[in-house]
């Protein structure tokens, strides 16, 4: 009798080790951890910020500080520099920095579905890629015309088919007819149109083949080598946070209202509700929000590559790690 329950306690005791063992561990003590935003408090954010006020950062043992960015605030900079232990930017920044030497590394991306592409109004009679030929393309620098060239060439339109012009954010030149289309995210001015009475046709580089994400949650190589159990610890309570959000999007949206300055609470719901289709799709909902793939870090490096945004080649690997996503 004596025997069976040793053998019983040392197989219990065994089990509770390989369980310890599969993934890090929430930390012993709590960990005081910042958090830079890549941008102004917006509904962009409302994982983390209910991942907050839901205490599920306090659940996994961190004191959670979430900063603000801006135009003149890099969450890159600022995080490479030791000034803020993680940040949120997109894949593309990232690895810009890798081939500065910049050795930053993510551990989840949210966003699955990148939401930068390229908008016209409905009544333009444009349906198809193969309508760009021809037409006026309004951009602005950055990942949405890098991704909506990448587009074009991937499904046969010449982007030099179109007349190219530099604009603003402001959507008054599509609404003109001074342009045809232009670069958007597709959570923003698709529906900052529809407020101003214009429906729109959206074509997301994610739709035609060129699939990459956003939204990406990073740290130091270093932090990550001295501390993974701070680093999983930190993304489960973001996807926590996030699936709370998208069961309860109105709630989440409340929860923005108040770290949020002069939000107006109905576009934030359009944007939260907006999101959801990026941060949810049957990859993510198999293998569970922040999921991340080589095939999309390559992608994204490939179409930097084609841009000459990246003079020479990243190894894709160094820049992400699934150890915090593997169930």
């Amino acid at each position: 009798m004596k025997r069976s329950s040793s053998v019983l306690v040392f197989i219990l005791v065994l089990a509770m080790l390989l369980a310890s063992c599969a993934q890090p561990q929430a930390p012993k003590e709590a960990v005081d951890v910042s958090l830079r935003l890549p941008w102004i408090i917006n509904a962009q954010f409302a994982g983390p910020f209910t991942a907050l006020e839901k205490g599920y950062f306090k659940d996994e043992g961190l004191n959670v500080t979430i900063n603000p960015g801006g135009f003149d605030i890099n969450s890159i900079t600022l995080v490479a520099a030791g000034e803020d232990t993680f940040g949120l930017h997109d894949m593309g920044s990232l690895l810009l920095a890798r081939s500065e030497g910049i050795p930053l590394i993510s551990a989840a991306t949210f966003f699955q579905k990148h939401p930068g592409g390229a908008m016209a109004l409905a009544t333009s009679g444009i349906k198809t890629l193969q309508d760009f030929a021809g037409k006026t393309m309004g951009f602005q620098e950055g990942g949405p015309w890098m991704l909506t060239k990448a587009m074009m060439r991937k499904n046969g339109v010449d982007p030099d088919s179109m007349k190219q012009v530099t604009i603003g954010y402001d959507l008054s030149p599509l609404y003109s007819g001074q342009v045809d289309l232009t670069t958007v995210y597709a959570t923003n001015e698709p529906l900052i149109a529809k407020t101003q009475g214009y429906e729109s046709v959206v074509f997301l580089p994610y739709d035609y083949g060129i699939e990459t994400s956003s939204e990406a949650l990073f740290t130091t190589d270093q932090y990550l080598k001295d501390n993974p159990d701070v680093v999983c610890a930190m993304v489960r309570a973001i996807q926590r946070g996030w699936q709370y959000a998208i069961d309860h999007p109105e709630e989440a949206v409340d929860i923005i209202m108040k770290y949020g300055k002069e939000l107006n609470k109905e576009a934030e719901l359009a944007q939260m509700q907006a999101q959801i289709a990026h941060l949810v799709t049957p990859d993510s909902e198999k293998y569970g929000l922040g999921y991340m793939t080589q095939a999309r870090w390559q992608t994204a490096h490939d179409v930097l590559r084609e841009e000459g945004a990246l003079e020479t080649d990243v190894d894709v690997t160094k820049v992400f790690t699934t150890q915090c996503l593997e169930k």
